[in-house]
């Protein structure tokens, strides 16, 4: 078996950095003018579009942080980009200063989305935390040859 050296080929030394897009989200502060049917309600089975991640992005983890829990308790989100699921349905009720979600790697680009489950929420309080990879943008730096 033959011992083949990868350390200067494409680009494995060169270093990536880690991102992370965040998005705070504060159902009793949404608007009809921001789209939402009803003010301080975000709806049941709505789609939010968040923001974007680059193109060809790794994403190593997808969560939401619960800062304040919605009173009733059913509430369910769930995160994708670019149509691709990265976070499964989570409940986001009642608890808070809670982490929920999953670490799913995938490869995506796209709109950052997130769903909402059976139940509307119109209080609490959550941050979507989404930590991804560029694979093509480097730092510059190099590791050790």
């Amino acid at each position: 078996m033959a011992a083949v050296n990868f350390v200067r080929k494409d680009r494995n030394n060169e270093k990536r950095k880690v991102s992370v897009f965040t998005s705070n989200i504060k159902p009793a502060t949404v608007t009809v003018a921001d789209g939402f049917a009803t003010a301080g309600t975000i709806a049941a089975a709505d789609v939010i579009t968040l923001g974007n991640l680059p193109a060809n992005s790794i994403v190593t983890s997808a969560t939401v942080q619960v800062i304040t829990g919605a009173t009733t308790g059913t509430q369910t989100v769930a995160l994708s980009v670019g149509g691709t699921a990265v976070m499964a349905a989570v409940a986001v009720g009642t608890a808070a200063n809670v982490t929920k979600g999953t670490t799913t790697v995938k490869q995506v680009s796209g709109a950052v989305a997130l769903t909402t489950g059976v139940g509307s929420l119109v209080d609490g309080e959550f941050v979507v935390l989404i930590e991804y990879i560029e694979p093509d943008l480097v730092s510059g730096e190099l590791t050790t040859i």
